[in-house]
């Protein structure tokens, strides 16, 4: 399949999951909203970036745990949840629950993809980070950084490959030690830690309302949003539909990326979870 084709189809198929999602979330009365680079493209581009290859969306944890009950209930023929503790008894991808297309494939099937959950992985897909309170107290706030980098470290321990080349100095010490002293220990019990320590600074943020998203990029959980920001949703267009965006998209947005209208690089457009000429998407009738 050309590239270019291959996006647009996986494109019109994360719209298709989107639309999965909210149908739910409507039904369950359950609060969510596009996130990340999927409302980076709303704001920016009227729809999905065209580098851009996953798609993103976001619940408070309150609301998804409404979500995590019955969504595997819910979902309709040909969509499947899938959990971090779903790749199998010793990997881990990441700590990203998503919806699945199952008649998709993305990349090449090998020894990797089969590493993970036998394949499960390889379907187009749409992430649903949480978001957790931050504590009030500012020590025990540095101490859930500090233990979700620990466990993370951990957790690179279970992954089908560890490139070492891509840290260096101290760092590359640190990931040596934790990968060794992760592979110890269950691949189910790092992911439950991780989420356990998200969840440190709930019922105990009254006074800041500050939250974080738990489970999203390691390199991206130091950054600090108000609750408030994702209490109420506005309307956003995403190639001419619309789909709920937080209130203030504006502010998460210079949050997480600064100057957001502002293109990157083009040497940095490139796609990061698909290979085009593996993209085979049977659509479903209400994207064809």
């Amino acid at each position: 399949m050309k590239t270019q084709e291959a996006i647009d189809q996986i494109h019109a198929c994360h719209r298709l999951i989107i639309h999965e999602i909210e149908r739910i979330c409507e039904k369950h009365k359950i609060h969510f909203f596009l996130e990340s680079g999927t409302l980076l493209g709303a704001i920016r581009h009227k729809g999905f970036i065209p580098w851009d290859d996953d798609a993103d969306t976001a619940m408070l944890r309150e609301d998804f745990e409404v979500f995590q009950r019955v969504v595997r209930e819910e979902l309709s023929e040909d969509f499947i949840y899938v959990e971090p503790s779903d790749m199998g008894e010793e990997a881990i991808f990441d700590y990203v629950p998503r919806v699945m297309y199952v008649p998709s494939v993305i990349r090449e099937d090998n020894a990797e993809e089969q590493f993970y959950g036998k394949g499960i992985n390889n379907h187009v897909s749409v992430d649903i980070f949480i978001i957790d309170d931050l504590h009030d107290n500012g020590i025990i706030r540095k101490a859930t950084q500090g233990m979700l980098y620990f466990i993370y470290g951990l957790g690179l321990g279970h992954r089908f490959e560890l490139d070492m080349k891509k840290y260096e100095g101290f760092s590359r010490l640190v990931v040596s030690i934790l990968s060794k002293l992760g592979k110890k220990i269950p691949a189910k019990k790092i992911i439950w830690w991780y989420d356990r320590v998200s969840q440190w600074g709930r019922n105990h943020n009254k006074k800041r309302q500050e939250c974080f998203y738990g489970n999203f990029l390691i390199q991206d959980i130091s950054l600090v949003y108000k609750k408030a920001w994702f209490q109420e949703t506005v309307k956003v267009t995403l190639d001419k539909e619309e789909f709920p965006a937080p209130k203030e998209w504006n502010k998460v947005l210079r949050t997480i990326y600064g100057d957001y209208m502002k293109l990157p690089p083009e040497k940095d457009r490139v796609y990061t979870h698909c290979q085009p000429e593996y993209v085979k998407i049977e659509m479903g009738e209400r994207n064809t």
